[in-house]
């Protein structure tokens, strides 16, 4: 079984102390990465690291005419917030190592608290694409669930979890480290900004001082949605086309 190496190039080392770090990684429905970058472009940051690795795609994301790595680590000293933020989707066999590195800089950078999110996939539908989003968390200890409930964050009772979430919860558990997982309905087969504004205002109730654009986010969630209305329509109209055709 091959080994795979991730590599933590650091910039800078941060001071976190009793902070926390957010795992922007892209799950189903992308919720945590649009959360996360609403946070970097939101909150005053600082690129402190980047995530690398041979088995990464060779992948170059270009911002502003400058190339930046596919996973990148931002920090606000000030706030004590940690943000991992990545374009990548990974190979499930790296699942393990990248969750891995992310708690070891958590641990380096003094922080206290991990928080993910991960998606619970349905069928978008004309019912439920304006129904209010609802955030669930789930806590590797007591003391992550009080900081949910604390934020008034209902906590998930039976279900299950995969991904780098659940490798964080699991290892959270064993080693007595605070991992918040926030879950919340996402679009199957597309990016949901909805989902992703639900989880930016989970995560700023979680850490203290932070904030997101959350009008932004709602505005490309229902130019998304308009999107997807049409290309329903669409394909409604060619399946109903074809079958005059051929019935």
């Amino acid at each position: 079984m091959q080994e795979h190496r991730i590599e933590l190039r650091k910039i800078k080392d941060v001071n976190l102390q009793g902070g926390i770090v957010v795992d922007g990684f892209p799950s189903i429905g992308l919720a945590n990465a649009i959360a996360s970058e609403c946070l970097v472009h939101s909150i005053k940051t600082e690129f402190v690291a980047a995530m690398d690795s041979p088995s990464f795609p060779a992948l170059s994301v270009i911002r502003n005419s400058a190339p930046h790595f596919p996973a990148r680590v931002y920090a606000n000293e000030e706030l004590k917030i940690g943000i991992f933020v990545s374009e990548l989707n990974l190979d499930p066999s790296l699942f393990r190592p990248v969750a891995a590195t992310m708690l070891e800089w958590a641990a380096d950078a003094g922080c206290k608290l991990v928080i993910s999110a991960a998606g619970i996939p349905y069928d978008n539908s004309e019912e439920n694409s304006q129904a209010e989003q609802k955030v669930f968390a789930v806590g590797s200890t007591k003391e992550a669930l009080k900081r949910a409930a604390d934020a008034g964050i209902s906590s998930l009772d039976n279900g299950s979890i995969a991904g780098i979430p659940a490798i964080l919860l699991n290892e959270g558990k064993w080693r007595n480290i605070d991992v918040i997982v926030l879950l919340v309905r996402v679009l199957k087969d597309a990016p949901d900004f909805r989902a992703g504004a639900a989880v930016a205002e989970a995560l700023v109730k979680l850490a203290p001082g932070a904030s997101c654009d959350i009008p932004s986010l709602l505005k490309e969630a229902e130019g998304m949605e308009r999107t997807l209305k049409k290309i329903r329509s669409d394909q409604a109209a060619e399946t109903m086309k074809q079958q005059e055709m051929y019935g």
